[in-house]
């Protein structure tokens, strides 16, 4: 006996979030988080300066502490000379001494 597929409404919503679709979809792409909507990627080189992808503005900026608003997290950067060098199309690159990462949802 064949079953009748189920109609999709918003009752019936599909099985994972939006968000856990979305990862689905881009590991079958093989595409990088940071290229779909709504990720944010941070790559560090030791502890002397950070890129961070998905930035959405930035919250806070002193010399010791950088928040940054990366939409359902804010990240916050604690050091020691801590400079914005770029900040373009949502890219982001901060040198300085960081010594503690911080996320915040």
């Amino acid at each position: 006996m064949r079953r009748k597929p189920q109609a999709r409404n918003s009752r019936n919503p599909p099985a994972g979030g939006l968000r856990e679709k979305t990862l689905q979809l881009g590991d079958a792409l093989d595409l990088p988080a940071q290229l779909l909507p709504g990720f944010s990627h941070v790559e560090l080189w030791q502890n002397r300066s950070a890129v961070v992808d998905g930035v959405r503005g930035v919250l806070g900026y002193s010399e010791d502490c950088v928040q940054l608003n990366l939409g359902s997290l804010v990240v916050t950067f604690r050091g020691a000379g801590l400079t914005i060098k770029t900040y373009q199309q949502e890219q982001l690159q901060l040198t300085g001494t960081i010594a503690e990462i911080h996320y915040t949802t």
